[in-house]
């Protein structure tokens, strides 16, 4: 992993649980909920550069916090706001990351059971590599706000909602830095990228007095360094991330 994002700054420096329809349906609140758990993730790294190419992989684990009614409203407006807090770590390189998002938008009922929005939104994004350089401390950070567009789709059951949501998310004014003690540090921009996402969740247990939340997502994130040279030109960083959440809602 370290010479993965070595070479990145030399340039510049299911879930699907269907369950069937029960004979009576009566719809479950519509009240937003705040939801706590866990996450889990894997990671692919891809850096491309010239007729290069090396590709390494991070798991990560973390904690996620929501609130909001993307889950629970029927027609109207609906919203979330969340938190997200990860960390890896593999052959002492470490990764350390987090995010926060804001997400509005509008729901239309197709029937009783079926409704699909559409969300406009934004957030920001921290990263921290820290890889094992054996002597001295190194950290390559990168900062992105970004905004987002998506469609969604929630179908509820009698006591359970799922919901699929697929997107994008642009990054705006990026920077990445790379820091050594004792040395000093240099920063660069990182290009402007579109990068999509998608998710699937499933609400459960809505009547009870514990529902929880469970939920697999992917998202590409590709970053590119914003400089003149050729080699920044034909110099990416790729990252596939494929993850779970499961927590509590209330």
């Amino acid at each position: 992993m370290s010479k993965l994002f070595g070479k990145f700054i030399k340039s510049t420096s299911l879930l699907a649980l269907v369950a069937a329809p029960g004979v009576v349906f009566a719809a479950p609140s519509t009240d937003p909920i705040s939801t706590f758990g866990i996450m889990g993730s894997y990671n692919d790294f891809k850096l491309e550069g010239g007729s290069e190419s090396d590709k390494e992989h991070m798991p990560e684990a973390g904690l996620f916090y929501n609130f909001g009614n993307k889950l629970t409203a029927e027609s109207g407006f609906i919203y979330q706001a969340g938190i997200e807090a990860k960390y890896g770590e593999k052959s002492d390189n470490k990764l350390k990351e987090g995010q926060a998002d804001l997400d509005l938008g509008w729901r239309a009922a197709l029937d009783a059971r079926n409704f699909v929005d559409v969300i406009v939104g934004g957030g920001y994004t921290w990263t921290r590599y820290e890889p094992d350089t054996n002597g001295y401390d190194m950290k390559l950070t990168n900062k992105s706000p970004f905004a987002k567009a998506a469609l969604g789709y929630n179908h509820q059951f009698d006591d359970m909602t799922l919901r699929v949501e697929a997107g994008a998310r642009h990054t705006i004014d990026g920077r990445a830095k790379l820091k050594v003690d004792g040395v000093g540090s240099d920063s660069v921009d990182l290009k402007d990228r579109t990068n999509p996402y998608a998710e699937v969740s499933l609400l459960m247990n809505q009547k009870g007095d514990l529902p929880v939340m469970a939920g697999l997502y992917y998202t590409r994130t590709e970053y590119k360094l914003d400089n003149d040279s050729y080699v920044a030109d034909n110099t990416k960083l790729k990252r596939d991330e494929y993850g779970f959440k499961v927590g509590i809602a209330f």
